[in-house]
C-alpha cells in the first residue's frame, strides 16, 4: 500500500477521535467474547480452514496502533488495511491509504466509496436479526449510480442458512465460527455472501460479499476484535 497521505491521516486522526469510544466499547466487548471462546478447547480432529492472503502473525497485528480491518480481492492479489474513519449510529466507516472507504452495520458491507461501481446504499433486515436465525427469507436492494447520474437500484430476494460450527485461523488464532450463508437474486444477478461469525454469537470475523456487478466479491477480515492496545 502506498504512505498515507497527510490529508487522509489527519481526517482520520480527527474523525478517531469521535469513533474512539465506540470503536473501543466495540472492541472490547468482542474481545470479552472472543476470549470465552478461544479459551475453551478445540478438538484436534477438526478440519482448520488456514485464512490467507494477508501476513498472519500476531506479531504484524501488533504494529497497528488504531483498529484496523483488512480487505483482500478473491484471488489474493489485492489486499488493502482500513483505519477507522469514523461512525454514525454504530455503523462504523474504514480507509484505506488510497482513499477507498467502506461502511459497514455489524459485519454487513452497507456502502462504499472509490470503487469503479460504488455501492451508494442498502436496504437490508438487520444483521443481528439474521444471524441469531437458523434460516429466514428477506429482501435487499442495492443502489448504484448510473453513468447519467442517476440511480440504478437492484432488488434481491434473499435466503439466508446457517451452517454447523467449523474451526478457522486468523492470525495465529483459533477461532470456532457458525458460517452463514447468504444467497440472493434478482431478475438478472445472483451472489451468495458468507459470513464467519463466533460460535454463538453474531460477530462477523471473516465475511466474503458482493459489492457490484462490476466489482463482484472481495474478502473481509475483522482484525480490531483481536487487537490489544
Amino acid at each position: 500500500m502506498r504512505s498515507l497521505p497527510l490529508t487522509i491521516l489527519f481526517i482520520t486522526f480527527l474523525s478517531a477521535c469521535t469513533s474512539d469510544d465506540v470503536v473501543k466499547s466495540e472492541k472490547e466487548e468482542l474481545l470479552g467474547i472472543f476470549k470465552n471462546i478461544t479459551s475453551k478447547s478445540i478438538s484436534k480432529d477438526k478440519n482448520i480452514t488456514q485464512s490467507f492472503a494477508f501476513p498472519n502473525s500476531k506479531k504484524w497485528l501488533e504494529q497497528f496502533k488504531q483498529p484496523i480491518i483488512l480487505t483482500s480481492s478473491t484471488d489474493k492479489k489485492n489486499q488493502a488495511t482500513l483505519v477507522s474513519l469514523g461512525n454514525n449510529e454504530e455503523r462504523l466507516t474504514w480507509v484505506s491509504s488510497d482513499g477507498i472507504s467502506l461502511s459497514y452495520d455489524d459485519g454487513v458491507l452497507i456502502a462504499t466509496r472509490g470503487y469503479s461501481q460504488d455501492l451508494l446504499s442498502l436496504r437490508y433486515e438487520k444483521p443481528k436479526k439474521i444471524f441469531s436465525l437458523s434460516y429466514l427469507e428477506y429482501n435487499k436492494t442495492h443502489r448504484y449510480l448510473n453513468g447519467e447520474n442517476r440511480y440504478n437500484e437492484i432488488h434481491f430476494e434473499c435466503t439466508g442458512k446457517k451452517m454447523a460450527p467449523r474451526s478457522i485461523e486468523i492470525i495465529e488464532y483459533t477461532l470456532l465460527v457458525d458460517r452463514y450463508v447468504e444467497t440472493c437474486v434478482s431478475a438478472k444477478h445472483k451472489y451468495i455472501n458468507e459470513y464467519d461469525l463466533l460460535s454463538g454469537t453474531t460477530v462477523v470475523m471473516k465475511s466474503k460479499q458482493w459489492i457490484s456487478p462490476i466489482n463482484r466479491y472481495f474478502l473481509t477480515y475483522n482484525l480490531y476484535a483481536l487487537q490489544q492496545f
